[in-house]
């Protein structure tokens, strides 16, 4: 059963500052105070493909993109400025699969762990046909 979409393509552009060609989530499925659920789809145009594969830089971009875009909506909801972020530590990152390929639907879903000032902990999960591609723990902290 397909996922029900919030926002795609230039809506996602309300809740972060990426831009195309770096651009690296398409899709936002469902966000909550604690939780999001992002989606992109690998184009062959996409700046971390090459010879038909995403990279894992790519893939990395992808989970910070979607803690942003996590961010952002919740900015916007509260009515208020929405901020850049940064990666400030990526832990315990695992490659669970083979790297996603043109055409993947890589979906993505994070967790809060904890907050604490401008700094947010998450876990991350990305899957491709509900498969596990990669997992982490990232940190990100807000330029408030």
């Amino acid at each position: 059963m397909a996922k029900t979409v919030l926002y795609a393509g230039d809506g996602i552009k309300t809740f972060i500052p990426q831009r195309e060609p770096m651009l690296m989530v398409d899709k936002l499925f469902s966000v909550s105070e604690t939780d999001v659920e992002t989606g992109l789809t690998v184009a062959e145009s996409n700046i971390f493909v090459e010879n038909g594969v995403f990279a894992e830089t790519g893939l990395i971009e992808h989970i910070a993109q979607s803690a942003a875009t996590f961010a952002g909506y919740n900015d916007w909801i509260n009515h208020r400025p929405i901020v850049l972020g940064y990666i400030a530590e990526i832990k315990k990152f695992a490659l669970q699969a083979p790297l996603p390929k043109v055409g993947d639907n890589i979906e993505t879903s994070m967790s809060v762990i904890s907050q604490a000032m401008n700094i947010t902990l998450m876990n991350a999960e990305s899957k491709i046909n509900g498969a596990t591609v990669a997992v982490c723990k990232m940190k990100i902290f807000m330029d408030k």
